[in-house]
């Protein structure tokens, strides 16, 4: 079971996709639960930026958690990541901490532009047992296109139905970015067909606690 099948309720309503000072968010998880709660945000997902690599103790992160959960016990907390799809269909965090937060989702950032690599990535993310069986979702999917909207007219649709359709099977959600406005709309339509009919999740991708709201997700 994954973790947002417990929090079904909330999936257009809490603040599934958050950033802190830990990376490039201006603001403490303290910060952020004190304004979430203000706003009687039901749930907040602290989905920091990681790498192989870390630039910041980890460890640190889960505990300011922890100790929020304890601070703030009418708001739903969870630990979570966003982890970046390499070229070679790997994710760059390491196994102990994919396996240790609550919410992992995965994205793309700074990839190649060769539609074809991109395409095979996102189906063996969304396929493969290690990581769909973890992954809770596709963080600002289409952003790839956005930065290279020429390729998006290459990208047939039936291939991106077979992709939704594997996520459905495997229960990792579409977000709806509103930072970046995606996913476009037609592929919106795509995955509300009702033959897909998959799951999505409100995910403004805030980096500064100001732009945090709890309007209910409108799809």
């Amino acid at each position: 079971m994954k973790i947002w099948e417990k929090y079904e309720d909330y999936l257009l309503t809490g603040e599934w996709h958050v950033h802190t000072n830990y990376t490039d968010g201006k603001n403490t998880v303290k910060d952020l639960c004190e304004k979430a709660t203000t706003l009687n945000i039901p749930l907040i997902a602290f989905t920091e930026h990681v790498r192989k690599n870390l630039n910041y103790d980890f460890n640190d992160f889960l505990t300011d958690i922890d100790t929020c959960k304890n601070e703030f016990p009418d708001l739903i907390i969870l630990s979570g990541l966003e982890a970046k799809v390499l070229p070679d269909g790997t994710l760059d965090v390491l196994d102990d901490i994919l396996n240790t937060v609550d919410y992992p989702i995965f994205a793309y950032h700074g990839f190649p532009k060769d539609i074809t690599t991109y395409l095979e990535t996102l189906n063996g993310i969304v396929s493969k047992s290690k990581f769909a069986k973890r992954l809770n979702t596709w963080a600002h999917p289409g952003l790839f296109f956005q930065k290279n909207p020429n390729l998006l007219n290459e990208l047939d649709e039936d291939i991106l139905k077979e992709i939704f359709i594997t996520m459905k099977k495997n229960k990792i959600l579409l977000e709806i970015n509103s930072k970046y406005n995606l996913p476009y709309q037609n592929w919106i339509n795509l995955a509300k067909n009702e033959d897909i009919s998959l799951n999505f999740v409100k995910g403004s991708d805030i980096h500064d606690l100001n732009n945090l709201n709890n309007e209910k997700l409108q799809i």
